[in-house]
């Protein structure tokens, strides 16, 4: 994404000054339960955290939880703070100094949130009662865990959202769903920590022995999260593998992709919104593959009319495709009824539907845009490429009967902007057939990362 701007810079940096503050402030008023046995768990939180999982769009967690869990039962917040502190010293020693600042403060202030909620509903630490009957406390229990996990994940959305310049909650949603279940199910592991420490007779060496299941969850987290990019990299593949049969048409669904993305971050969309227009433009022509496809895209000159016949009907194979792909829940259908109505025009003489005006979902009006403008803008067997300018003079020229006219001026205003460009250097030199490229357009998130760093 390049140069992180001020707000973003300006966010770690306050988040981790007033982190500090907050760790200064939890030393001072106490209590802090200082002991061998705090240190006990200070290595197993730096044992655990050696190696994150990714989640999706670039974050990354750990199993950790479930030991900083332990800790706060235990210890209460502010040692739990400092074994935070210093665990993200050791994980982060090679990262810039903001990074580090930055996840310092924001677990200071997680713990400090938790705990804060923890007392507040009658919760007590076994270090300051010597035994607590857990059974008796479910309300402070879940109230703490769901007080952790909601403020840190809030505080690590607000910087992706302040680097991507999206909205806080659609990047949470986009960011932190998978990871919710799978999180809080880690709690069930520190109350029994908790528990196992303070029984008589076991202590803190029997708590050792829960870095078994720990690891155990860590790979099946990591298996989960695959999955999930497995899926992401197959998508990936089609697209370009498609893009393969034609040489004048190399890096289509990239650059399709990537001015739908421009638009839909210029109009606004929510994350989740932006998650399925990202998958619609990466599937928008997958229903060529099951047509005679490569022997009209390579014919010279202009399609005939049966030929003209075959390609209106790869939406609706398109469609059925995207359909038997979708098993993410939050998308399920969204992407398939996008891919369907990419073709559809305002005025109801488009296809497979003769859908019209608003009937048409924003996303479908979007990628339909998004397509003319790379098709114009490309060289193609049937046509010379155009400028970026006479592109969008007949983009207007269609507005309001084929095109969104908003989603045409978003266009125009990006592009006189500069923010969109035509990719001279793809759309001028055909790829070798059989030829599979095109690097993934997802961005990736600073919060987790260094800072600073044809139309068919």
């Amino acid at each position: 994404m390049g140069k992180p701007s001020k707000s973003f810079s300006s966010y770690m940096l306050g988040t981790g000054i007033v982190g500090w503050v907050v760790l200064v402030w939890l030393s001072v008023k106490g209590p802090v339960y200082l002991s061998w046995e705090a240190g006990f768990f200070l290595a197993l939180a730096v044992l655990v955290g050696l190696h994150p999982v990714k989640l999706p769009r670039g974050a990354t967690t750990t199993v950790g939880f479930a030991v900083d869990y332990a800790c706060l039962l235990i210890f209460g917040p502010a040692v739990v703070a400092w074994i935070g502190v210093i665990s993200f010293g050791v994980l982060l020693r090679r990262s810039s100094w903001l990074r580090k600042l930055f996840n310092q403060g924001q677990v200071v202030l997680s713990f400090a949130g938790a705990g804060w909620v923890y007392r507040a509903l009658g919760g007590e630490y076994v270090e300051g009662s010597g035994w607590v009957a857990f059974r008796e406390m479910e309300l402070a229990l879940v109230g703490g865990g769901v007080a952790y996990f909601c403020l840190s994940s809030l505080l690590i959305a607000i910087a992706m959202a302040l680097w991507e310049r999206r909205s806080v909650g659609g990047m949470w949603v986009l960011s932190f769903r998978w990871a919710a279940p799978r999180f809080l199910a880690l709690a069930p592991f520190g109350l029994l920590m908790a528990m196992v420490y303070q029984t008589p007779g076991l202590g803190v060496w029997a708590v050792g022995l829960f870095l078994v299941p720990l690891v155990g969850a860590r790979f099946a987290f990591q298996g989960a999260m695959e999955t999930l990019e497995l899926h992401r990299e197959t998508v990936h593949a089609l697209s370009n593998a498609l893009e393969a049969y034609d040489p004048y048409t190399r890096n289509h669904s990239e650059l399709v992709t990537r001015y739908a993305l421009a638009l839909g971050r210029e109009m606004e969309l929510a994350a989740p919104r932006m998650e399925v227009l990202e998958w619609a433009c990466r599937l928008h022509d997958i229903g060529k593959c099951r047509q005679d496809w490569e022997s009209i895209i390579t014919k010279p000159g202009r399609p005939s009319e049966k030929e003209w016949e075959v390609i209106r009907r790869h939406p609706v194979e398109g469609s059925r495709l995207a359909e038997k792909m979708e098993f993410l829940p939050h998308t399920a259908g969204k992407v398939a009824q996008i891919v369907r109505a990419h073709h559809e025009r305002l005025d109801g003489s488009g296809y497979p539907d003769s859908r019209r005006g608003e009937e048409i979902p924003l996303e479908a009006r979007i990628l339909g845009v998004a397509d003319a403008f790379e098709a114009m803008t490309a060289r193609r067997a049937y046509h010379q490429s155009r400028s970026a300018q006479e592109a969008i003079e007949e983009l207007r020229r269609c507005a309001g009967e084929q095109f969104d006219a908003k989603v045409v001026e978003t266009l125009a205003a990006l592009w006189e902007r500069g923010e969109v460009e035509p990719e001279a250097a793809l759309e001028q030199q055909p790829a070798a057939a059989g030829a599979l490229a095109g690097s993934s357009v997802l961005s990736s998130y600073a919060a987790q990362r260094e800072a600073g760093g044809g139309g068919g």
